[in-house]
């Protein structure tokens, strides 16, 4: 399930850990279910709308995910270009890293912050590197790391110029995603709202006994099960085809 590990520590919850944010999804679901159960009287939609907020709570994940990560890409030149300078300037690695930490960008310094304070209690550089790229959960970070362990593990001679090669390629990354991503989100998502439509009709129709009636019929409960069927199809081919693919960490803990 490296998917949904990657997902949670690109989202900001790696100290939550992945079962628990699963645990909350699924109870979420739950309340939902039980909910429009006793609202609508429906069993089957109940069950469904269960399953569908399991889906949406997923989404909601990797939504939180996909943005947290646009939006440390757009800082972490600055954070690649502090530590270069820092190195250049004669600084260590440990004392590069508090110095992002102490004057980086607002979003990662507690992340930086954290790394510095294992460092000071004792974890070796390794260790504490790898915690770091748990924390971030972002593939240009995860790649920084490993060029940190790498200087740490074997001597920093070319650690200067490899700095100033990241910096270069995440500039033109960060310039190349952002507008197909600005052309592609909007599309995805006036998709997905409307495979939730449908299920807000039959919500609405159940409000009155007797269309509750008939959606708990054998017949209705058919109707409901293969109106379910075609939405999860309807929402895997929206995410087949409108949704950029993301880099694969390669390099995550």
């Amino acid at each position: 399930m490296n998917w949904l590990r990657s997902s949670v520590e690109g989202a900001g919850f790696a100290k939550y850990g992945a079962p628990s944010v699963v645990f909350v999804i699924l109870f979420s679901a739950l309340i939902v279910g039980v909910w429009v159960h006793s609202a609508f009287g429906v069993l089957a939609l109940a069950i469904f709308v269960a399953i569908g907020a399991v889906g949406l709570g997923f989404e909601m994940l990797l939504t939180k995910a996909r943005n947290r990560r646009a939006e440390l890409v757009k800082v972490w030149p600055e954070v690649v270009d502090s530590i270069h300078s820092a190195i250049t300037s004669g600084l260590s690695l440990a004392e590069a890293l508090a110095e992002v930490a102490h004057s980086g960008p607002t979003k990662l310094r507690l992340a930086f912050a954290n790394s510095s304070a294992r460092l000071d209690a004792g974890v070796q550089m390794v260790d504490s590197l790898d915690l770091l790229k748990a924390d971030l959960g972002e593939v240009h970070a995860d790649r920084l790391c490993e060029i940190l362990r790498l200087s740490a593990t074997g001597g920093g001679e070319s650690l200067a110029r490899a700095l100033r090669e990241q910096s270069k390629q995440l500039r033109s990354d960060v310039a190349l995603w952002g507008e197909l991503a600005s052309k592609q989100g909007w599309v995805a998502g006036t998709a997905k709202l409307a495979v939730a439509a449908p299920w807000i009709v039959v919500a609405m129709l159940s409000i009155r006994s007797e269309n509750a009636a008939i959606y708990n019929s054998t017949v209705g409960v058919a109707i409901l099960m293969v109106g379910f069927v075609v939405s999860v199809f309807a929402y895997r081919l929206i995410h087949f085809l409108g949704t950029l693919p993301e880099q694969p960490r390669v390099f995550a803990s």
